[in-house]
């Protein structure tokens, strides 16, 4: 054969090798997205109204390059081959451990405390809650907040080596702030840092089955409410980690779980662990509404076996008026979100206070307050803010009320007939008790 005949011969080997993946793609062979991947969709050559689309061509340059035939496996083949060579990940969102050990990127700034909340920011988060708890009780209810460790905060022994900041975390910081507050919670990262076993999987994000187990005899415990999950017995199944999968989508290298081996006995309207909202019906006592986020995928079935009726919502907007008479409102989230706490607008109904709180407030100016659907109200500061820990109120038809404070402003459900207009807004702000209007001019209407 001659060299001539030899290099014809491997360039046609080379472009059938690269039709491979376009040709699958065309036969309907199109590669499915991996754990939290989110695929770009087919585009249309047309718009709604006839017109050419002048997005076509990159757009089908990213449906094409998302989805082609075996796109699984020649990812997986060079996430593996970069991690072996060179001990680096291919993929942002997760950072490669030792010993096989994956960690979720976005957890960084909280492991090395560089994403640090303000002051301000923890004192409003606590706040919250305190408002939620209040409102909660004051129906006959009960409440309790708990966090979710990162993994790297518990197990950090295979991460890779990184400057930690001084100072407490923000998941420190936050339950300092709600003890002072009297604020009801169960302290997850003690209690998994009592146990010498591994209680997270090596290459998901969360904890495993047992680790599940014992959040829910911890938040039970908090709640005054006999189990012994954790002490099992379990069987060991295999779960197919979520960072694995963003890593090695075509990868088959699952980790052990162990499973809760006398099963329960609750049942539920659906069996999707990821559901937006569950309802269950249990052989236990009372009533739960748990506002959960990932990482109730397996921590809800042990709750729900423990109460007659819960009900397990992914909203991140917590309402205390879901909860059923003399229930339990329970808040789980994660440590790298507690700044959702902030972020969204709970629909709170803002408690009435005494007017001897607002007294001798000095005039500061104006503030543009919103109103929506006539009785939620929301302000933004500019030049002149509340300290720390100060709390707001809002002054409306010579009642007062205590809004939810905001780093940066306040929002506030008030009473049928409160106007934006009459409002006045007043906190703390260098020590001295200050007054803001807001006027007609200033009024933004919802």
């Amino acid at each position: 054969m001659t060299g001539r005949m030899r290099s014809l011969i491997f360039t046609l080997l080379f472009f059938a090798v690269c039709l491979v993946p376009a040709a699958g793609l065309a036969l309907g062979a199109e590669s499915k997205a991996g754990a939290n991947e989110v695929l770009a969709v087919r585009p249309a050559l047309t718009k709604r109204d006839g017109s050419l689309d002048p997005d076509y061509l990159p757009e089908l340059a990213d449906y094409v390059g998302d989805r082609f035939f075996l796109r699984g496996e020649a990812v997986t083949a060079r996430a593996k081959l970069s991690a072996a060579l060179f001990h680096t990940s291919v993929t942002e969102d997760v950072i490669l451990g030792r010993g096989g050990w994956l960690y979720y990127a976005p957890t960084l700034g909280d492991y090395t405390r560089t994403s640090r909340m303000s002051g301000r920011e923890i004192w409003c988060a606590a706040r919250t809650l305190y408002l939620l708890q209040e409102n909660v009780e004051s129906r006959g209810g009960r409440f309790l907040f708990t966090v979710a460790p990162n993994k790297n905060s518990l197990y950090s022994e295979a991460m890779p080596v990184y400057p930690v900041a001084d100072g407490p975390s923000n998941a420190e910081a936050l339950r300092n702030a709600l003890s002072s507050m009297g604020v009801h919670t169960a302290d997850l990262f003690s209690a998994f840092e009592r146990e010498d076993g591994i209680l997270y999987f090596p290459t998901d994000s969360h904890w495993n089955g047992k680790g599940a187990a014992l959040a829910a005899d911890t938040i039970l415990s908090a709640l005054d409410i006999e189990s012994d999950y954790y002490s099992g017995p379990f069987t060991e199944g295999a779960h197919k980690g979520d960072l694995y999968e963003m890593l090695f989508p075509a990868g088959t290298d699952p980790d052990p779980d162990p499973a809760y081996a006398p099963g329960f006995r609750f049942t539920a309207n659906t069996a999707n662990p990821d559901n937006a909202r569950i309802r269950a019906q249990g052989p236990g006592n009372g009533s739960l509404f748990l506002y959960r986020d990932s990482f109730g995928r397996n921590l809800y079935p042990y709750l729900a076996e423990s109460f007659a009726e819960s009900e397990f919502s992914r909203r991140n907007e917590y309402d205390p008026s879901v909860l059923p008479e003399n229930g339990v409102l329970v808040i789980e989230l994660v440590e790298r979100n507690l700044h959702y706490l902030n972020d969204y607008t709970h629909p709170l109904p803002a408690p009435a206070r005494d007017a001897e709180l607002v007294s001798g407030a000095s005039d500061r100016g104006r503030i543009l307050v919103r109103e929506e659907n006539g009785t939620v109200f929301s302000g933004t500061f500019s030049d002149v803010r509340p300290d720390d820990d100060s709390p707001v109120y809002i002054v409306s038809g010579g009642s007062v009320y205590e809004a939810v404070p905001k780093p940066d402003g306040f929002a506030a459900i008030l009473p049928e007939g409160a106007r934006a207009g009459d409002l006045r807004a007043v906190f703390l702000s260098d020590g001295v008790l200050v007054s803001l209007s807001a006027t007609d001019d200033l009024i933004s209407g919802g």
